[in-house]
């Protein structure tokens, strides 16, 4: 059985969960060890069931969780070169790891993961493709905007996780200081609701059917309005597609293949 869900989605913590035959893989470790052995749980997982711990980037809310997960698993660390050297002081020493450079093509154990750089303010920030074919998912989140080769890495795949970090609106006017707007506005932050929904529009015109709306601002989106701009951008494309949003705090609803 391969299916794949979101466990938590936003700034206070970050992780995914696919299946894919003998296959357990975890990615990002954000939140807290108890909080992702709770959900785990709910699927009839166990973090020592764990075959493999993908890791996108070394902010603390994809990381947060790994330096526990990591003494109590037998799981395989994989991640890049730059990635691991700004979190290894923090793991136990000389876990099982995979190491590459973005764009390298991975195979772990029977399930093929295609790996892609993504626009972040963190050293080896990347996303991810796993799976083959109609059961493969695309994971892209922390990226200040897609380019042509991060959307070549992300069409086609059947289910796509996609950040729909704020609303540019609520940005501006809300509380941060100017610095760190103008650093989530920039090529190297987060993407808005607006260009994420006409990205979507454009990955379902290339056969995504599903769509995973994820990384939403707790303080700078809502989410009526991620979902607003998703489903505007589908019906002014005249495209349909399910539209999912992950929860900040929580699992999403499993997607089968």
């Amino acid at each position: 059985m391969t299916y794949f869900c979101t466990l938590a989605s936003g700034s206070s913590g970050n992780s995914a969960f696919y299946c894919c035959g003998r296959q357990r893989i975890l990615i990002d470790a954000g939140k807290n060890d108890r909080y992702l052995s709770t959900q785990l749980r709910r699927l009839g997982m166990g973090v020592g069931d764990l075959t493999h711990v993908l890791v996108t980037h070394s902010h603390s809310d994809h990381v947060s969780a790994l330096p526990v997960l990591m003494k109590h698993s037998r799981a395989v660390l994989v991640c890049s070169y730059d990635t691991y050297a700004a979190i290894a002081a923090k793991l136990p020493p000389d876990p099982p790891r995979i190491l590459f450079a973005p764009g390298e093509t991975l195979l772990l154990g029977d399930c093929l993961v295609r790996t892609f750089s993504t626009l972040h303010d963190a050293p080896g920030s990347c996303g991810y493709v796993l799976g083959e074919g109609r059961e493969s998912v695309a994971f892209c989140t922390d990226t200040g905007t897609v380019t042509g080769e991060i959307f070549a890495a992300l069409q086609g795949s059947r289910v796509v996780v996609l950040e729909f970090n704020h609303d540019e609106a609520m940005l501006k006017r809300g509380p941060y200081p100017y610095p760190l707007k103008l650093r989530i506005l920039s090529d190297w932050g987060h993407l808005s609701n607006a260009f994420a929904a006409q990205v979507a529009a454009g990955l379902c015109r290339e056969g995504t059917e599903t769509l995973i709306l994820a990384h939403l601002s707790a303080e700078n989106n809502c989410p009526g309005l991620a979902m607003e701009a998703a489903s505007v951008a589908l019906e002014k494309a005249e495209l349909r597609a399910e539209l999912v949003l992950a929860p900040r705090d929580g699992m999403c609803d499993p997607v089968f293949f």
